[in-house]
């Protein structure tokens, strides 16, 4: 049985239908990489560059590039060094033979933990934790189940 003509199967050629987001929603812009991360060695600018585009699609809306830049490439810097730093430490342990036989702490862990020192305050400048974003009075999205809704008539 053949199709009556004013029922078409589709057209080809037609452009393909694009969802618009709604007019007030921002679109999310990550800020190009500063010239600090461009800097950095090949593996830590990979960590850098992964944390500064992550850090701006989530703070979307909420940072500034002209007033935050500054503190999210800082704490993209120090998010990386973290990084290099445990890849130093889970290959030669956190601990190694000081001057005179004795075992004492990695250098590279005494630095881990400035490093980790350093990251703390930028995270709750940055609203990265939950008591961070109460502090700052960031809307967290409340979630009900489907079956909750049912339960509450909605």
């Amino acid at each position: 049985m053949s199709r009556p003509k004013s029922e078409p199967l589709g057209n080809a050629t037609a452009p393909a239908e694009v969802e618009v987001p709604p007019e007030n929603i921002l679109p999310i812009v990550v800020p190009p990489l500063p010239e600090g991360l461009k800097a950095l060695p090949h593996d830590q600018r990979r960590e850098a560059t992964a944390v500064w585009e992550n850090l701006w699609t989530l703070g979307h809306g909420f940072y500034l590039p002209e007033t935050d830049g500054y503190v999210v490439e800082r704490y993209a810097v120090l998010q990386a060094r973290r990084t290099h730093l445990l890849e130093i430490l889970n290959a030669e342990d956190y601990t190694t033979i000081g001057s005179q036989g004795q075992q004492v702490a990695h250098p590279a862990a005494r630095l881990l933990l400035d490093v980790e020192a350093k990251l703390l305050p930028l995270e709750q400048v940055l609203g990265l934790n939950p008591e961070a974003r109460l502090r700052l009075g960031l809307a967290v999205a409340e979630t009900k189940s489907k079956l909750d809704a049912f339960l509450d008539g909605d």
